[in-house]
């Protein structure tokens, strides 16, 4: 890529990819709080799950190839694209007439998107030198975070005072504002000669996560795992992604090079990366379900339930970002995190329905500490043992393995939730309600009645009044402890692959960053 003329022209061009990060992390959480809204004024409950779903597959199956792109293009030109197909698919996506076409239409933004989240983090690697990308990274990482606490209420602000129409609408201004900075001060790079992209690859790879995600979504929701759909959509999604696998060591261009993946570095945060994004995942998804659920707090309250979390990765991840720049080390700043991390999730593993509220917030701020470091510390290593000619490819591949590991988390603590659920019915709850008519036992059935305020007035109507206040109460409690239990298993699972992460993070080679090879020793030693 061509040089940075100086350090305004770098300051300029990073506030105008901060922006395109803030657009692209908001997205979900900003629609997420007009969905009720939306599914209400366009009859599409049946959907509902699709227009995050849609927005998430699209933009992760997409991130690679971009990356890809843009070592071959440049980085300017895809984060461009990526700026107008995502402003342009909000504009449509607001004027939808029904639930499909914004389904559609999210897909398209999903699209959009992953050009925005693949570039943000490559073109730091390209305007700041490798002992400066920790401290970039790291400020990177506050607005993904800020982004995280401000979308809901970006959201229902928006909604309530214009109409959901325009949490799409809104997006082009900033986009705009954006688009022309990065016009104006970020360089257009060189174009490499070769193939631009990989397009068997592409289509294999899109093919197979797009298969193997649906067929994980609809396994936890909707259709049992045994259906043959479910198993003919695994099938498909393993076969394409295996084919995948063998193309690549063949392509001239691949989107994901073989030799890439084999580096040390790469492959230790690749998988690092696969395993903590899975606990995040499960933490993000099941703590605030902890909170209405278990705990009994409002809705209002589980709404903030991820800001102790989340602040304590914004601390975190911004001062080791800082201290790994002054250092030019990153290795024992991610090992310190996951100690901090494992510890945090054990602490999880203890909260029940009498937990203290302020031993919630303590345990969930020690996660997010011990999470903070690891997000950014490993892109920096990812980048800086990369050649520059993969940087693109490197970076989004990164992103890639973190994305699949969060979705793939998302299914499986599902099932684990599900077959906790199951247990609890039929131990707990089935013999305080033996002998009701099934419409009645179908009311406490599931722990919908412990957060959704209309099942808990109709399982309140039609189970109390026949079997008595105390039976009621402990049915009430025999839910609450059960999904205690799941919860309590989400965070037991995240903190064993957090663990593994922890040890893989021993043998990963030491680096001094600004350096272009790792330095001689990559046996465990207590500095990183």
């Amino acid at each position: 890529m061509d040089a940075v003329p100086d350090a305004d022209a770098r300051r300029w061009a990073y506030a105008g990819v901060l922006v395109t990060l803030f657009l692209s992390s908001t997205n979900l959480t900003v629609v997420g709080t007009a969905l009720p809204r939306i599914i209400a004024e366009l009859d599409g409950f049946a959907l509902y799950a699709w227009a995050f779903t849609g927005f998430t597959l699209a933009s992760t199956v997409s991130t690679p190839i971009y990356g890809r792109l843009s070592d071959t293009l440049g980085r300017k030109r895809v984060l461009s694209f990526g700026i107008v197909l995502f402003s342009l698919a909000s504009v449509a996506a607001g004027f939808s007439a029904n639930m499909g076409q914004l389904v559609a239409l999210r897909v398209v933004q999903g699209l959009g998107g992953g050009a925005l989240m693949a570039m943000a983090f490559a073109v730091i690697a390209d305007l700041f030198p490798p002992r400066q990308r920790g401290k970039y990274q790291g400020l990177t990482g506050i607005v993904w975070g800020a982004s995280s606490v401000v979308g809901p209420v970006i959201g229902g602000l928006i909604t309530d005072l214009l109409g959901w129409r325009w949490v799409f609408f809104v997006n082009v201004p900033v986009a705009l504002v954006a688009w022309i900075v990065i016009q104006r001060h970020l360089p257009a790079g060189e174009r490499r000669p070769g193939a631009p992209v990989d397009l068997l690859g592409a289509g294999l790879l899109t093919v197979g996560m797009l298969a193997t995600m649906l067929a994980l979504s609809w396994g936890g929701d909707g259709l049992a795992w045994r259906e043959p759909a479910v198993w003919a959509t695994l099938l498909l999604g393993a076969g394409a992604l295996a084919a995948f696998a063998a193309w690549q060591a063949r392509s001239p261009a691949p989107v994901l090079p073989p030799e890439l993946l084999r580096e040390p570095t790469v492959a230790i945060a690749n998988a690092a990366g696969f395993l903590l994004g899975v606990g995040l995942f499960g933490a993000t998804i099941y703590l605030p379900l902890y909170i209405q659920g278990v705990a009994g707090l409002s809705a209002a309250a589980s709404g903030f339930a991820l800001t102790p979390l989340i602040l304590g990765m914004i601390v975190s991840g911004s001062l080791s970002g800082i201290w790994s720049s002054r250092i030019g080390r990153y290795r024992r700043f991610v090992i310190a995190g996951l100690t901090v991390a494992v510890v945090g999730f054990a602490l999880g593993t203890t909260m029940g329905p009498d937990t203290p509220i302020a031993f919630v917030v303590g345990a969930m701020f020690l996660l997010g500490l011990g999470l903070g470091p690891t997000n950014a510390m490993f892109l920096v290593a990812v980048q800086a043992t990369a050649a520059p000619r993969l940087l693109g490819t490197a970076t989004s591949a990164h992103q890639f393995f973190r994305q699949v590991g969060g979705t793939l988390g998302v299914a499986l603590f599902g099932a684990l939730m599900a077959q906790q659920a199951a247990v609890t019915f039929e131990r707990d709850v089935a013999p305080l309600v033996a002998g009701l008519p099934p419409a009645a036992v179908a009311t406490v059935a599931t722990p919908d009645l412990l957060t959704d305020p209309a099942a808990a007035a109709a399982a309140d109507a039609a189970v109390r009044p026949h079997i008595g206040e105390a039976a009621y109460a402990a049915l009430v409690a025999s839910w609450r402890a059960g999904l205690g239990r799941g919860v309590r298993l989400v965070f037991l699972v995240s903190g064993a692959l957090a663990t593994l992460a922890w040890f893989a993070t021993w043998w990963a080679p030491a680096l001094q960053l600004g350096d272009p090879e790792p330095l001689a020793e990559a046996a465990p030693r207590p500095a990183g």
